[in-house]
């Protein structure tokens, strides 16, 4: 019996000193980030659900874009839906949906703020588009019932393409 707790306690004080964290309950703070500040070109309907993702990271926003030691600019956000597959009678029988927003991110370099750096074709950040796609099954005899798995989905694209911002938004800064 006591070897068991023993046993239990150093496993448990090895996988704390190894930096085990369960998933999603990473941290990334201001620490990585500095101040950021959020830009978008035309409209993007998932930036107010990424400022609060962002700000339950513990991120802080700078309010004027020459304070900021990261700027993420999001544009060209594309909500859409294509026929996957049809039926041998010709009918739609999948539908595949696309939820996909362009991003850049400009970081402060050599102790000049990112809202300060003169971008020049050299420095230039490049395009990353970050999308995710969903199929569903649609049957036209339930059309009802499907558009609103169709909502459902894209509530759920939307919260997913957000996460998928915060980890792009931090990859490369440790």
């Amino acid at each position: 019996m006591i070897n068991r707790r023993l046993l239990i306690v150093l496993l448990s004080i090895s996988l704390a000193g190894c930096g085990f964290n369960l998933r999603g309950s990473q941290q990334f703070g201001s620490e990585l980030v500095g101040q950021l500040f959020l830009e978008e070109k035309g409209s993007v309907s998932v930036l107010q659900p990424l400022r609060n993702a962002l700000t339950a990271q513990q991120v802080r926003f700078a309010t004027v874009r020459e304070d900021a030691d990261t700027i993420v600019v999001l544009g060209d956000e594309v909500i859409s839906r294509r026929v996957a597959s049809v039926s041998s009678s010709g009918k739609v029988s999948e539908y595949e949906l696309l939820h996909s927003v362009d991003l850049q991110t400009i970081r402060a370099v050599d102790g000049v703020k990112a809202g300060q750096l003169e971008i020049t074709s050299e420095n230039r950040p490049k395009n990353q588009t970050v999308s995710v796609a969903r199929d569903y099954t649609y049957d036209e005899t339930d059309v009802l019932a499907k558009d609103d798995e169709e909502r459902i989905l894209r509530g759920e694209m939307a919260d997913e393409l957000v996460r998928h911002l915060v980890l792009v938004i931090f990859s490369g800064l440790r």
